[in-house]
């Protein structure tokens, strides 16, 4: 019991006592041979011991770390690794013991594992049972057999012979006989010292070594992977080297277990890290003795990069640090310590023999200097020659010179080709660049525009014709003309000192047979420009919309230039009787000219946002539709046709001819808006008092009417025509209403234009 005790205090304090006394404590444990005095002291380390686990475990799980025993002050950093560390680690790993194995044949038996006697030839007989706290198992006429402490091998022999006088076919073959194991016992191993989760393990009694390690969460920061200690019976009887198994696949380092063992992982002895052209740079732990050729071999040996003539080491001496170099040959020589950086170095981007050749040559690439090609010539042959595209006047060799700075050598490829130069002898590391002809001049394109399918930039090509530009842009249109094609062409004159007064010349060509192949055609130069116009003739057709009162209401085509207003009239039958010309009206689509002014309009509105002053414009009152009406007065245009009332129409005009409309509508700041019938002679005042009167905040005298032919008129005095629809604005809170802000109050829409299309339709 005294040594038990001992054992645990011992392995608890494992990592708070020197090397040199530790082995002193096991040879001490091994020969049992500690004194009282010693006990104590081991008692004392062990209350410390366990105060200051308390603490980092209180520490860890505020920080939520790994409940590890491992110090702060190891010297490996907590982003690199020791290599095999992780090995246990892994999730992904179980390292589970496999029960469904063949039995081993010197597995021990033990107090609950299950036996299975089969018995079968003369007799067929099967017997499971299980071994009592004894160790023994009690078959029918013979008896309790003792089998605790055997082997398989050793069992069977022994049941054997029990069974004899019952089984007379045992002794002369005529009966077989196998035993195995059915279920087995459970045991319980301890693991101390520097692993994550030290303590006692319950395992199946096939486990190992390694299952252990596993459950007790691998090796900690400190801890060691090649001297991982098993004691059984008081006895050392295994010392387990990690990297045997990890890097040589020696699978009798994984130890089967029994119970009652410890295994005891002390701290490493040397940990040394290896950088550089290695294989696997990392974090290694070195056994005393061993050398620096043996880190390496660890570290997967070198690099096919890799400087093998000499390893940089650095090592911490006295609180200094030490630098050694270490010949190739000496690697083996050379014994390491804890806290070395090892550093292999890799290999100088420099070459003995290689040239380069780039650009306009069939096989650009590297190439060696060697017993067949060591000049420039020679070069060029191994490159297949130069392409027909090569500038020949001028090739540029850069070249290092004896400081390493860069050079260039001009090369005339002409000359060096047909042999009136001498040829140039290659050096290590020459770089030949040449050129092709395109890339010495700019990319040279050719522009077209207007009257054809596809206009833009096209690349130029020698011998290039107008047709067959034309033939590139997708032909011509057909409202192109073929009578007046312009060329504009840059003027070229490199040596020119002074500037003219033409920027460009201008050329003017027919396309008397289309771009038919066949007589004199214009040849195009770099960056000409050619416009296609559109013919003055080609029109395509336009119409306009009539409506309403008139004989024959639909679409009209506008037949010449200039058509006006009675003329579409008068092509409609005229009108009938019922046509109230006074409210007459026409709406028209904007043109591509007027959105680009409505859109220049936007801008300046939306420049002058939160300027805050009293003539500043909302953009959402002054929104412009695609169509807006335009103020005519139809009774004048078809009295004097071609007067200005008469206007002049265009595409997509609408026309619209109303009936008699005899009410006035009023709106805005009045006691009741509402639709009041019309009398003639009647002022605007009658038509407000009709509607309730002017509100509290009317402003009265900005009072307007608005037409059903789309004319404005504003003020008190304002005439009212049946149909108009009379506007009362209100007045600010704040300050006087703004012409501005009428259009966003006068109606549920935007804009002045929906207000007098509603007015329209409220008349129809």
């Amino acid at each position: 019991m005294k040594r038990i005790i001992v054992l645990l205090l011992f392995t608890a304090c494992l990592t708070d006592v020197k090397s040199q006394s530790r082995e002193g404590f096991i040879e001490a444990y091994r020969n049992g041979t500690l004194s009282e005095a010693e006990i104590n002291e081991l008692k004392q380390q062990y209350r410390q011991y366990d105060a200051d686990a308390n603490k980092s475990r209180s520490r860890s799980v505020s920080n939520n770390e790994n409940l590890s025993p491992a110090r702060s002050d190891v010297s490996v950093q907590g982003n690199e690794k020791v290599f095999g560390q992780s090995l246990f680690r892994n999730k992904n790993l179980t390292f589970e013991p496999d029960i469904n194995i063949a039995t081993p044949e010197d597995y021990l038996l033990g107090t609950g594992d299950e036996v299975i006697i089969d018995l079968w030839g003369d007799t067929q007989l099967t017997l499971r049972s299980e071994l009592s706290p004894e160790g023994s198992i009690v078959l029918t006429d013979v008896g309790p057999v003792s089998l605790a402490g055997l082997t398989i091998k050793q069992a069977e022999q022994r049941l054997r012979r029990a069974l004899m006088n019952n089984y007379e076919g045992l002794e002369d073959g005529s009966v077989k006989m196998l035993l195995s194991l059915g279920k087995i016992r459970s045991i319980k191993v301890d693991v101390v010292g520097e692993v994550a989760m030290p303590g006692s393990y319950t395992l199946p009694s096939l486990a190992t070594l390694f299952h252990a390690l596993y459950l007790a969460g691998g090796v900690s920061d400190i801890g060691s992977l090649r001297t991982i200690a098993l004691f059984r019976g008081g006895k050392q009887v295994a010392e387990v080297d990690m990297y045997d198994y990890i890097i040589s696949g020696r699978n009798d380092q994984d130890v089967a277990l029994r119970g009652g063992d410890l295994i005891v992982v002390p701290t490493y002895n040397r940990l040394v890290n290896v950088a550089g052209a290695v294989k696997r740079p990392m974090h290694y732990e070195m056994r005393r003795g061993e050398t620096l050729a043996e880190a390496i071999a660890f570290a997967g040996d070198f690099l096919g990069k890799a400087n093998r003539s000499q390893v940089s080491v650095v090592r911490r001496q006295g609180g200094k640090r030490q630098s050694f170099t270490v010949a190739g040959d000496r690697l083996a020589e050379f014994e390491v310590e804890d806290g070395d950086e090892i550093t292999i170095g890799g290999d100088i981007n420099r070459h003995a023999n290689r040239v380069e050749v780039r650009g306009a040559v069939y096989r650009d690439g590297y190439y060696a200097i060697d017993d067949k090609m060591q000049t420039l010539t020679q070069l060029l042959q191994r490159a297949e020659g130069l392409r027909e595209d090569a500038f020949m006047q001028r090739a540029l060799l850069y070249r290092e010179g004896d400081d390493l700075k860069t050079e260039v050598l001009p090369i005339d490829l002409q000359a060096l080709m047909e042999g009136e130069c001498e040829d140039v002898v290659l050096r290590s590391n020459d770089m030949l660049v040449v050129s092709a002809v395109d890339d010495m001049q700019e990319i040279y394109t050719v522009s077209i525009y207007g009257a054809v399918n596809r206009s833009g930039d096209y690349p130029y090509a020698t011998n290039m014709s107008v047709k067959d530009l034309l033939v590139e842009a997708g032909g011509l249109q057909e409202a192109a003309s073929t009578a007046n094609i312009t060329i504009t062409r840059r003027i070229k004159s490199p040596e020119s000192r002074n500037a003219r007064e033409q920027l460009f010349e201008i050329f003017t060509i027919n396309l008397d047979d289309g771009v038919s192949v066949g007589g004199r055609e214009f040849l195009l130069e770099p960056f000409d420009q050619v416009f296609v116009r559109r013919s003055p003739v080609y029109i395509t057709q336009s119409s306009v919309t009539i409506d309403g009162e008139v004989a024959f209401e639909g679409q009209y085509p506008l037949s010449h230039r200039n058509m006006r207003l009675s003329e579409v009239v008068e092509a409609a039958g005229g009108l009938t009787s019922g046509a109230f010309t006074e409210g007459a009206y026409l709406l028209r689509r904007r043109s591509p000219e007027e959105r680009i002014q409505n859109d220049a309009l936007h801008t300046l509105i939306d420049m002058q946002r939160g300027v805050g002053g009293r003539d500043s414009l909302k953009l959402a009152n002054v929104a412009m539709s695609e169509s807006f009406p335009v103020g005519i007065n139809l009774a004048e245009a078809m009295a004097h046709p071609g007067s200005d009332a008469d206007i002049v129409l265009r595409d997509g005009d609408v026309i619209s001819i109303p009936k008699y409309n005899s009410t006035v509508r009023v709106m805005g700041t009045v006691l009741y808006p509402n639709s009041v019938t019309y009398k003639e002679g009647k002022r605007l005042r009658y038509y407000v008092d009709a509607a309730g009167g002017f509100g509290n905040r009317a402003r009265r005298k900005r009072t307007f009417v608005i037409y059903m032919n789309g004319m404005v008129e504003s003020g008190l005095s304002a005439k009212v025509r049946p149909g108009c629809v009379v506007i009362v604005p209100a007045k600010s809170p704040a300050q006087p209403l703004r012409w501005a802000e009428i259009a966003g109050m006068i109606s549920t829409s935007a804009t002045t234009t929906a207000v007098v299309l509603s007015a329209i339709s409220i008349a129809k």
